[in-house]
């Protein structure tokens, strides 16, 4: 019997991350890696997002299509971070760029590490669980 001609659908499983340290990031959740965003949310994602594209394509239509190119690569140089990954960056650069560095959001008030409840554990140990040297103790 030639089954050549006959495709297989391959039927996946979304694999989920677990994490090696349960006590210090959680037990793994099936259902919130599944989901998709509140959609309250993806329309604030792409009403920033929209907003930009409106603002190149007004610019391009004044000054070129140049114009919108060389700021989309300025935002994603100011986007790279420039610390460590464990370090937390603030992307005053880009908010800068955006001109949102001067808007109050709740982020700038109530988004200080030290007033977190949860314990971040030491700089070294971040960056060994990053390049994945605690494997090898």
């Amino acid at each position: 019997m030639d089954l050549s001609g006959l495709e297989t659908e391959q039927k996946t499983v979304p694999i989920i991350s677990y994490s090696s340290d349960f006590l210090e990031n959680g037990l793994p959740n099936f259902k919130t890696q599944t989901l998709p965003k509140h959609p309250v949310e993806k329309m604030q994602i792409n009403k920033q997002k929209n907003e930009r594209e409106k603002q190149y394509n007004m610019l391009g239509k004044v000054f070129g299509s140049q114009y919108p190119l060389m700021l989309r690569l300025e935002e994603e140089i100011y986007n790279q971070p420039l610390r460590l990954p464990c370090l937390p960056s603030s992307y005053l650069s880009l908010e800068v760029f955006r001109g949102t560095d001067i808007e109050v959001e709740p982020e700038d008030l109530y988004n200080d590490p030290n007033n977190s409840l949860l314990i971040q554990p030491p700089v070294h140990q971040q960056m060994e669980q990053y390049l994945g040297m605690n494997d090898l103790k």
